[in-house]
């Protein structure tokens, strides 16, 4: 077989076209299609962090709602600021119904926000442990939200079972209409 000068020059040309072709176009697109295929990968990897970071935003209504009853349950159990001193005297007679002598009642400045309104109590209490104790299971069912700050007990030494207690309670209650408004307003 005889190879002549024009087939070699043409099979050549084909040659240097073909590896030509092979750099300037094949190459350039599988480098292109290798960054997009990478940037896919990372668009993908970012989706799926999203979604897993997503996961629990369905329940932040559900999570909302929980916490507006919440909210609602415990401002429902606040008095309104007139009715302090019946939450007071009824502490007081809880006292006296477990036998216990109220030696001091002082009720110090109340300290108000914009939500709330609390005013401390301060009670000295004499007499048996077991009356203290039920008077304590008994401040705990006061449909008002009360709170023991300080409690210090001291026995008395000359008579068995007798005590002397010292107590701050909170007791909370709602802010007037005007108050909540000042104070908000003086938030601002």
């Amino acid at each position: 077989m005889k190879f002549s000068m024009q087939w070699v020059l043409l099979s050549g040309a084909m040659l240097i076209l073909l590896g030509g072709s092979y750099f300037l176009v094949i190459k350039q697109a599988n480098q292109k299609r290798s960054a997009l295929e990478m940037d896919m990968e990372a668009k993908q990897r970012a989706l799926a962090d999203l979604d897993r970071s997503t996961v629990g935003i369905n329940d932040v209504t559900t999570k909302i709602g929980e916490l507006q009853q919440a909210v609602s349950f415990f401002e429902s159990k606040l008095p309104p600021r007139k009715e302090i001193d019946k939450v007071l005297e009824e502490v007081w007679h809880r006292a006296e119904a477990n036998s216990l002598q109220t030696k001091t009642i002082k009720t110090p400045q109340d300290k108000r926000t914009a939500s709330y309104g609390e005013q401390e109590m301060e009670l000295s209490l004499s007499g048996d442990f077991n009356g203290f104790y039920a008077f304590l299971l008994e401040l705990e069912k006061i449909p008002r939200l009360t709170r023991v700050k300080k409690m210090n007990l001291t026995k008395i030494n000359d008579r068995d079972g007798e005590m002397q207690a010292d107590l701050t309670l909170s007791v909370y209650f709602e802010p007037e209409p005007a108050e909540s408004q000042g104070a908000s307003a003086a938030a601002r």
